[in-house]
Parts: C-alpha cells; structure tokens; sequence
C-alpha cells in the first residue's frame, strides 16, 4: 500500500488499481484497497472519536438508507470507528468519497 499526501494523488492511485492510503483530515485515515473487490474505507482514529459519533452514525445510516446504502460500519480492535464503501468502477470516486465523509460528518 503506498501513502500519499493529497486528495490527487488519492484519485490516481484509485484509477490504477492501487491500495492506497491518506490522512485526509487529522485524526482520520482514508483507505482505497482494490480487489477482489474495491473497497474504500474512513477510519476515525480513537483519539479523535467523539462519544456521540458511533451513535450518530448508526442513526443516520438507519434514517437515510437510501443515501447510505452500501455503507458498513463497524469498531476496529484499535477503538478506531470505520464506514466502508465498496464502490462499484461506474461510482464517481469523489461522490464515494463524499458519502463517507457525510456518515461521519466530516464535511
């Protein structure tokens, strides 16, 4: 997996099948992983993690399934917060993207 410092470089990798990684915002890591099947993931590090997110999160995903369908949740061993995506090759990459940062509300 290579690391990259820009949201350009993120979208590159993504279009060339590469596993990828960015600290997109402090506290947060966003991950691209290509196969078998693409999945993008958000990671909200435990020490960014505020005591109403998980909460939130399961809310909206439950009161907008139309908006977050595809999305899954869940608590890494870590005590870090992940939504993932597996967007499919016709998903605008930055409407994937939006998506996940809009659960958490990163936005």
């Amino acid at each position: 997996m290579i690391w990259v410092d820009n949201m350009a470089a993120f979208l590159a990798a993504w279009q060339k099948s590469e596993a990828c990684g960015w600290a997109s915002q402090p506290g947060s890591e966003l991950f691209y992983l290509p196969g078998p099947s693409p999945t993008l993931t958000l990671r909200i590090l435990p020490g960014s993690l505020r005591d109403t997110l998980l909460r939130q999160v399961l809310t909206w995903r439950f009161q907008h399934p139309d908006r977050y369908d595809g999305c899954y949740i869940s608590m890494d061993a870590d005590g870090a917060l992940s939504v993932m995506l597996q967007p499919s090759p016709e998903d605008d990459p930055h409407d994937a993207i939006n998506t996940l940062y809009s659960l958490v509300d990163l936005n």
